[in-house]
């Protein structure tokens, strides 16, 4: 009996041990986008502008979903801004399917890592930074554009996306609120106390 008991505590401490040598990260089966996944989006103008992708913006996306933007005179790479919603991960997953069309959800096109806040103020036009975090690495992409130049199209259909969903859009017609979620949880459960007269 002594014999069987020390086999099969080792065999516990075996299979124990190989379950906390094996790192399985936790993985969202209806999301495409890492866990990991952060976005940091700075926009910096020298001549104020109304269309949403070329004003002095920020967008901050962290892996909880939460969005933060803040689009005043004097926000730069080394600013949060306040959080503004929280995206759900069909949002997330379509910033992410947003980047991977674009070429830039891996680091294989990325420009040289840089500190954003490092980088000289544009003299005329505008400067675009943007980071991207997933699958525990990190990559950035900076473009600088004058002010007779077009904005990249790839960094101006994400802040487009990334402005729509902050609210911050210049589409007419856009609410700028999010319609609460009301949930049905059934009747009253003090109503049978209320029925008859009450003493």
């Amino acid at each position: 009996m002594r014999r069987l008991q020390t086999i099969v505590l080792s065999l516990f401490s075996i299979i124990l041990l190989a379950g906390c040598s094996a790192s399985s990260p936790v993985v969202d089966p209806l999301s495409i986008a890492p866990n990991d996944f952060s976005l940091d989006v700075t926009v910096v103008t020298t001549e104020p502008h109304s269309l949403a992708h070329m004003k002095s913006s920020r967008f901050v996306v962290f892996p909880n979903g939460a969005l933060h933007h803040g689009d005043e005179p004097g926000w730069g790479p080394n600013t949060l801004p306040g959080r503004v919603r929280v995206l759900s991960r069909e949002q997330i997953s379509t910033i992410w399917n947003r980047l991977d069309q674009m070429g830039m959800s891996t680091p294989a096109r990325a420009d040289k890592t840089v500190n954003f806040q490092m980088l000289p103020r544009p003299n005329n036009g505008s400067v675009y930074m943007i980071a991207v975090h997933g699958n525990s690495a990190y990559w950035n992409y900076v473009r600088y554009i004058s002010e007779d130049q077009v904005a990249d199209p790839a960094f101006k259909n994400l802040i487009r996306l990334l402005s729509v969903y902050a609210w911050a859009t210049d589409l007419p017609n856009i609410e700028g609120y999010e319609e609460p979620i009301r949930y049905n949880l059934g009747g009253n459960p003090y109503e049978k106390y209320l029925e008859g007269d009450v003493q």
